[in-house]
């Protein structure tokens, strides 16, 4: 591919990127859905060598790339969410398809020396419900939404051990909407919007060894991301002039995280790939939402909702099957553990523990990858937590569909 050829493939990239808005997703931690080949295999990718979406999942492998390697595509999820209630209104979530576009890129430059650049929405939240539902005064609509640009350098210390490091630069946008009942006049609620946006900044560290030609192990830290997000507090209405518009900030963590994995191709014509990914979660304690000018009081204040959300953990488990010398078959199975406990579980993430079941298949034919994979997660149910969300009664009941779809080059 000349360079002009890949100016056009990456301008195009970016043109769908902001054509889209900001990628975002319906889940806070998004692992599966960044690229075809990691639904497929249930994003069981650490251990892994020779794929351009190795500079995000293992930036150490791209030092041992014998050609530049690049893959975008697009990942879409459709999930739905209800709670079964005892009166038999069962309110569900607006059925929405969030898309999630995705770019990697990476090649050797000597026989030591490996660069990479990725371009994902790794972590996303979007909930949103009827405005009337009965929850409406715990939450309405909560998204937050990330891109991660992970520039990477790579670099081949023996046969058998390459090292990675990479720099996260991370942009995010948030917005949460809910309703606030009037105390003084029964039956009468204003709508509360607090949004904003920050740029932060976090690092990661790789390894890849390769015992022999059959086996290879990897491990990656990423660093905790902070986020100061700065935007307004409006509101519908301003009753006695207890609901100024306001400056607001609220700070956001994405977690410190650990993931090991293997790969083995011992049994001829067969990938087998299992990882282990762990997530400081516990560093999520708590929300605070700061006001110049606080919803009801109209004096500078705090509102913080307690999270104590636990560190937790995912097995991913994966399998390829090279059918011929074009065409590979893929099939997955992830564990997610939530770290929301029922304590805390409140109407912003009413989430518990995860299963996915996926399937996806690659084409390869002179150097042009087409892959594609459907995926479909089911969520163990779960109800409201009375600390959090008292009064609110039923059980969560949630699954969603993942589609996905890549298309790579390397020369």
């Amino acid at each position: 591919m000349s360079f002009g050829r890949l100016k056009v493939f990456i301008v195009a990239f970016f043109s769908l990127v902001f054509y889209l808005d900001n990628a975002f997703g319906a889940g806070f931690q998004l692992v599966n859905e960044l690229s075809a080949r990691a639904t497929g295999l249930g994003a069981a990718m650490t251990g892994l060598s020779d794929a351009p979406e190795l500079t995000w999942f293992n930036p150490a492998a791209v030092s041992g790339f014998k050609k530049m390697r690049m893959s975008a595509g697009l990942a879409l999820v459709m999930p739905s969410l209800e709670l079964d209630t005892p009166t038999g209104k069962d309110p569900d979530m607006k059925n929405m398809a969030y898309p999630l576009p995705y770019f990697y890129a990476g090649r050797s430059i000597n026989d030591r020396i490996g660069i990479g650049l990725s371009i994902n929405a790794p972590y996303g939240l979007t909930t949103e419900w009827d405005k009337d539902w009965i929850g409406r005064y715990f939450a309405v609509k909560t998204q937050l939404e990330t891109v991660f640009f992970t520039p990477s350098i790579s670099y081949k210390l023996t046969r058998y051990v390459s090292i990675g490091v990479g720099a996260q630069l991370v942009k995010a946008t948030a917005e949460m909407t809910q309703y606030i009942p009037l105390r003084s006049v029964p039956n009468v609620s204003v709508k509360t919007k607090m949004d904003g946006e920050d740029f932060a900044k976090g690092y990661l560290v790789a390894m890849q060894v390769t015992p022999n030609d059959n086996l290879r192990i990897g491990a990656v830290f990423r660093s905790e991301v902070c986020f100061d997000i700065k935007g307004k507090a409006t509101y519908d209405q301003n009753f006695y002039g207890l609901f100024p518009k306001s400056d607001a900030w609220l700070a956001v963590r994405l977690p410190a995280s650990v993931s090991v994995g293997v790969s083995t191709t011992y049994f001829k014509n067969w990938l087998i790939s299992v990882d282990y990914l762990w997530t400081r979660w516990s560093s999520y304690d708590k929300l605070d939402i700061h006001y110049e000018k606080m919803p009801g009081s109209g004096v500078a204040g705090i509102i913080s909702k307690p999270k104590n959300w636990s560190d937790d953990y995912a097995i991913r488990i994966g399998v390829e099957h090279n059918y011929n010398a074009n065409l590979t078959l893929r099939a997955s199975y992830v564990y997610d553990r939530s770290p929301i406990s029922d304590t805390y579980r409140d109407a912003t993430l009413p989430t518990n523990d995860r299963h996915i079941f996926a399937l996806g298949l690659g084409y390869n034919i002179k150097g042009i990858q087409f892959d594609l994979a459907y995926g479909y997660l089911l969520m163990e149910d779960c109800k409201p937590s009375q600390l959090t969300t008292p009064g609110l009664k039923g059980t969560y009941e949630a699954n969603a569909h993942i589609f996905n779809v890549s298309l790579g080059y390397s020369f």
